[in-house]
């Protein structure tokens, strides 16, 4: 009898252990769903509340012991059928999870509104979880960044009509200047240099005239050649990106526009450093940008590796091989 007795008072303490772990782990995981900033409620297949946790409960000032056999739409919106579009009427009929966004104008939110089925062993649905999460502010910052784009869009166009005016009066100086030329050389012909001074003058002007030719030639390699090594192969990036038509055009826009637009940075690192390649260029301009090897990497499409290696390339060719000097601080010196 008394080891009969000893076996029932284990067992009892056994059973005792188990029921406490169980309400600890209960209570732990209340204080987890409790604990989510997001409004999260769990429905059953009718959906018909099961629990929401304290955030929503307190936005939308809820009793949560209060709430028995009411459906979400009618608690939360007062409505007497489902939501249009709503995420949980689409998991009852696929049990896939789906999401989708809602502008509630009268809390002058935006939410993104996610719903995912909770299934059984056997596939069988057991109800749902649905989470609603406030984006109003990242949604006025993609507004906000739509509207730096059409004002970028504005200021391409104005500079562009800008950059066409100086190109056109360019042009008409260049032809000033060779009829200018013409008619000095026809000038020269005829005196037949009737004296050194003069003659050194002429060769003088000539000089400087090829000269100016060869500067606005060298600056307009140096222009296509800074945009297509380090803007191009972004944009070009962007380009294959699933855009909408009309973002596709706005950016050929951009890409074409951007044959007229000057690289600062880009045009003293290659005309100071001509023996740095033009991948090593494309490479300094992100760690001048505070770029890691990393984010470098995933951006190019290349190794960790390989862009170690340029780095250690470019330090070498910039003299800095043998210095502590930090590269991305070199660089900015440049400017």
């Amino acid at each position: 009898m008394a080891q009969r007795s000893e076996r029932l008072q284990e067992e009892n303490e056994r059973r005792e252990e188990a029921e406490n772990r169980r309400i600890e782990a209960k209570r732990e995981w209340e204080r987890t769903f409790d604990a989510i900033d997001d409004f999260v409620t769990i429905l059953d297949p009718d959906l018909f509340i099961i629990r929401m946790n304290r955030a929503i409960a307190e936005f939308f000032k809820i009793d949560r012991s209060a709430v028995r056999d009411v459906h979400c739409y009618e608690l939360f919106w007062g409505k007497h059928t489902p939501c249009k579009q709503c995420p949980a009427s689409l998991v009852l009929q696929d049990r896939l999870p789906h999401r989708a966004e809602f502008n509630n104008k009268d809390l002058g939110k935006t939410f993104l509104v996610s719903a995912s089925p909770i299934l059984s062993e056997e596939e069988r649905l057991l109800g749902l979880v649905y989470v609603t999460r406030d984006i109003t502010e990242r949604k006025r910052a993609e507004d906000a960044l739509w509207d730096a784009y059409d004002q970028l869009e504005m200021r391409v166009a104005e500079r562009t009509a800008e950059l066409v005016q100086a190109n056109a009066r360019l042009q008409q100086q260049i032809a000033e200047r060779k009829r200018t030329e013409a008619l000095l050389i026809k000038q020269t012909e005829e005196l037949n240099v009737k004296s050194k001074t003069l003659e050194e003058a002429n060769i003088a002007l000539r000089m400087m005239l090829k000269a100016r030719e060869e500067d606005k030639k060298d600056l307009e390699d140096r222009v296509v050649s800074n945009v297509r090594e380090l803007v191009f192969p972004y944009l070009k990036k962007v380009r294959g990106s699933r855009l909408s038509l009309e973002q596709a055009a706005l950016l050929d826009i951009i890409m074409a526009n951007l044959d007229d637009v000057i690289s600062p940075f880009s045009r003293r690192l290659s005309s100071k450093y001509l023996n740095l390649t033009p991948r090593e260029i494309q490479i300094a301009d992100l760690i001048k940008g505070g770029h890691t090897s990393k984010e470098i990497a995933e951006i190019l499409g290349a190794s960790v590796r390989t862009i170690e290696f340029h780095r250690e390339n470019i330090r070498k060719k910039l003299g800095l091989k043998k210095h502590k000097t930090n590269l991305s601080t070199y660089l900015h010196s440049l400017q």
